[in-house]
């Protein structure tokens, strides 16, 4: 019989497995020798005890290694069970948190907060990107308040956004169901910019249903390309609900992103909203990411 994977939707399932220092190095340490070890820095395969119980020496080299070593674990200020919890809130809460509200609930600094909540966005935006076929939406919006003498498509000041929807449209009258999402960054409106953005996430065998405006034809490119007029855009009703959302999340949860990093957080909204079947492992799928990506600097995480 196939074992039933533990799924850990609610804090108390999951403080019972991963609510002590010992279980979330042990985890760790599953997830990165658990197939077999080989010495990262000679390749030999056997090793002796390092000097803690969670790390594994060389017994030729002598290299020493932590569990947590060489991924996006590594170095952290704080308790590998606060790191554990906090990957829990931001995968498992359908809003995330602010990390403002990270640093208060673990007793941490903010800007402590916002590094390591910066390399779960590295892994949410790694692993969260999706290529969107069969019948894609696509709209443009911005992210930012009111702007005077900056209506419609304007090149104003606010943080442009191209948003795209994977739909499925059931043969009843059954609602749409929306797959995935998608949102990149744009500089403008011009053809090369939503192409560019386009090409990012949709596939080239997709069927892309837009508005009518001018620079949309040359960007959808080879792609068999359906456009409604301002008179239809009653049919756009997934793509207003997304970007609605998406809005009020970063105003409710966020109130302000820069545009540096507003990317990052259109992943991390995304990355939730693509994985939303996967609620009660998601922890678990994010963990084995987190372990799977090189180690993220300050300096990286400040400046890419």
């Amino acid at each position: 019989m196939k074992k039933r994977k533990k799924k850990y939707a609610d804090i108390h399932s999951f403080l019972k497995d991963f609510g002590t220092t010992e279980q979330c190095y042990t985890y760790l340490s599953e997830l990165k020798w658990g197939n077999g070890y080989q010495c990262r820095n000679c390749s030999h395969p056997v090793f002796v005890g390092g000097r803690k119980w969670y790390y594994r020496k060389c017994q030729i080299c002598k290299y020493d290694e932590s569990c947590t070593a060489h991924t996006l674990f590594h170095n952290i200020k704080f308790p590998i069970t606060k790191a554990f919890l906090m990957i829990h809130q931001l995968t498992t809460l359908k809003k995330g948190m602010s990390t403002n509200d990270l640093a208060r609930q673990h007793a941490i600094h903010q800007n402590t907060a916002w590094f390591f909540k910066r390399k779960i966005q590295e892994m949410m935006t790694v692993n969260g990107r999706l290529t969107l076929n069969g019948n894609v939406e696509v709209d443009e919006t911005v992210i930012g308040g009111a702007e005077s003498g900056a209506p419609g498509r304007s090149n104003g000041k606010k943080k442009k956004v191209m948003v795209a929807l994977q739909i499925d449209y059931p043969e009843d009258d059954e609602k749409p169901v929306i797959k995935a999402a998608s949102a990149e960054i744009i500089e403008d409106y011009s053809a090369d910019e939503l192409c560019k953005a386009i090409d990012k996430s949709v596939s080239q065998d997709a069927m892309i249903t837009t508005d009518a405006w001018p620079s949309y034809p040359k960007a959808v490119g080879k792609r068999d390309h359906l456009i409604f007029y301002s008179s239809e855009l009653s049919n756009f009703a997934e793509l207003h609900w997304y970007i609605f959302n998406l809005k009020n999340w970063l105003k409710g949860i966020h109130h302000h992103v820069s545009k540096e990093h507003i990317a990052r957080y259109l992943n991390e909204f995304n990355y939730r909203f693509n994985n939303r079947n996967y609620s009660g492992d998601g922890f678990k799928r994010a963990i084995g990411f987190m372990m799977k990506m090189p180690a993220l600097s300050r300096q990286m995480a400040v400046g890419e």
